[in-house]
């Protein structure tokens, strides 16, 4: 059983990591992961948007990337839970940040970006008023890099 917070714009949710997602190595497969990213995107999607989150093949939007790195291994048992957030909104697309957290510690780092379709041609279409609207109001940008990291390596000569 999932249990869901959206304080704010950022969407936190309780995802279960069952026995059988684990491999040979004792923690959570790699192909899993993705899965537990899809059902948090899923969950905070119907969070912001309602009946406009509800996958509908007349009007699909779709993933069209994925970036996902791996942190530190996903044990079962321990509480998993996923931050979920809209960094950036476009046109006809928008992106989805995420962390997955266990043991008080980032295991896994996520981005998606969905493009909404139109079904007959196959080809991106603006996103409905409303949803983008919605998604606008839920916007947390990416945190600004470090301005010292920024710059570069710095070299000292003695």
């Amino acid at each position: 059983m999932s249990t869901v917070s959206t304080a704010g714009a950022v969407h936190t949710t309780v995802l279960p990591v069952r026995w059988s997602d684990q491999d040979l190595n004792r923690h959570v497969n790699n192909a899993r992961v993705v899965t537990l990213v899809e059902e948090a995107r899923l969950s905070a999607i119907a969070a912001w948007l309602g009946e406009d989150g509800v996958p509908d093949p007349a009007h699909p939007r779709v993933v069209v990337s994925l970036t996902l790195d791996y942190l530190r291994p996903i044990d079962h048992g321990p509480e998993l839970t996923a931050r979920v957030r809209v960094p950036r909104v476009g046109r006809s697309s928008y992106t989805v940040a995420y962390e997955l957290v266990q043991h008080g510690q980032v295991a896994a780092r996520a981005r998606t970006v969905l493009v909404q379709m139109d079904p007959a041609t196959g080809r991106s279409t603006p996103l409905p008023d409303r949803v983008r609207a919605v998604l606008e109001g839920v916007v947390v940008p990416d945190p600004d890099p470090d301005p010292d990291a920024a710059a570069g390596p710095v070299t000292v000569r003695a």
